[in-house]
């Protein structure tokens, strides 16, 4: 089969630099804002889970105590 030779890229092409800096901004800026929810979800998990420690200590401190009450 025989087909269309593809036509030559033009070797005096260049990108803008307002193009560039354009995209270059928004993925900073796509960047900064992935680091700050990745900062706010990794304080969440740790109030999360220091919560989730205190229940679990207050809760082995009850069963403790229960059984350490004297029987009658």
């Amino acid at each position: 089969m025989l087909r269309k030779p593809k036509d030559p890229v033009d070797s005096t092409w260049q990108s803008s630099a307002r193009g560039e800096k354009a995209w270059t901004e928004a993925t900073d800026e796509v960047a900064s804002k992935n680091a700050d929810a990745r900062k706010t979800g990794r304080k969440e998990r740790e109030a999360y889970e220091r919560g989730r420690e205190k229940d679990r200590r207050s809760a082995a401190a009850k069963r403790d105590a229960k059984l350490m009450k004297p029987k009658r």
